[in-house]
């Protein structure tokens, strides 16, 4: 290597190196969210918001509760389910598994859910045999 070559060569190398770190890739940078696919998933977030959807002045019917989570990807979506008052009908209805740790869900519950996920009104609706909705104090 002639002289020019030799001053030149460790300056080019720290150039790369340095372009090499502010890369996406290497600054560690979040990729894009998947976009979710109706069909049954399983999906896990942060409690934003919602709650009852049914009119207050109905008793004895079935409750339809909406509530907003943020997934850990970063979507946000609507998670429903309806509970049944006891009867004949919700003895027959599909067994469907809540458990919330506080009794009810609150905002900032971290909320686990399975159930079926359509994607044009971006809602998991548990109601299906084996689905469920878990919530926890925090994330586990």
């Amino acid at each position: 290597m002639n002289r020019k070559c030799s001053r030149i060569w460790p300056l080019m190398a720290v150039i790369v190196l340095a372009l090499a770190a502010c890369s996406p890739s290497a600054a560690g940078t979040r990729q894009a969210p998947q976009a979710l696919e109706s069909g049954v998933l399983q999906v896990s977030g942060v409690v934003l918001g919602g709650g009852d959807t049914t009119p207050a002045d109905l008793m004895d019917t079935p409750r339809t509760f909406v509530y907003q989570v943020k997934l850990d990807g970063g979507e946000e979506i609507n998670v429903s389910y309806t509970a049944l008052p006891p009867s004949p009908v919700s003895d027959a209805a599909p067994a469907i598994k809540l458990t919330f740790y506080a009794g009810e869900v609150k905002v900032g519950d971290y909320l686990t859910a399975r159930g079926t996920y359509d994607k044009a009104t971006q809602t998991l609706t548990i109601a299906a045999e084996g689905d469920f909705i878990e919530t926890f104090e925090k994330k586990p």
